[in-house]
């Protein structure tokens, strides 16, 4: 009887160590992965700020920027297509215009836009010539 009563406590104090290590660990493993979903969050959150920001600038800049140039009569021709393609990183001209003169016209419209709007992304001027 005395052996298994010493036995059996024996057997209790094992599990209830076990159960606070068990215990010990469980909390641990929660703060780790507390952690790496506030990092993960963080992460997501800095994406979303990025896209953001391009969303903006193509919300705000190229409208801006399509309207000067459309209002400019050399330009607003049918033999020339521009496109104008804004992010966070540049605006982007692309498409064709019938002479360099005219393309050296879009971009310099182009960057008094961005000058106007204090806006920092570099131009780039990718129209072709097409007479």
């Amino acid at each position: 009887m005395k052996f298994t009563t010493t036995l059996l406590l024996g057997l209790t104090l094992a599990f209830m160590v076990g159960c606070g290590n068990t215990a010990e660990g469980m909390k641990e493993d929660s703060q780790i992965n507390g952690q790496k979903a506030a990092e993960s969050s963080q992460k997501g959150a800095e994406a979303t700020k990025d896209a953001a920001k391009d969303v903006q600038a193509a919300t705000l800049l190229t409208p801006k920027i399509k309207m000067a140039i459309s209002a400019e009569t050399l330009l607003n021709d049918s033999k020339n297509l521009i496109n104008v393609d804004s992010t966070e990183e540049k605006v982007t001209l692309e498409g064709h215009v019938t002479s360099m003169e005219l393309k050296d016209l879009a971009g310099k419209i182009a960057a008094k836009v961005l000058a106007d709007n204090s806006a920092k992304q570099p131009l780039e001027n990718k129209l072709e010539i097409k007479p």
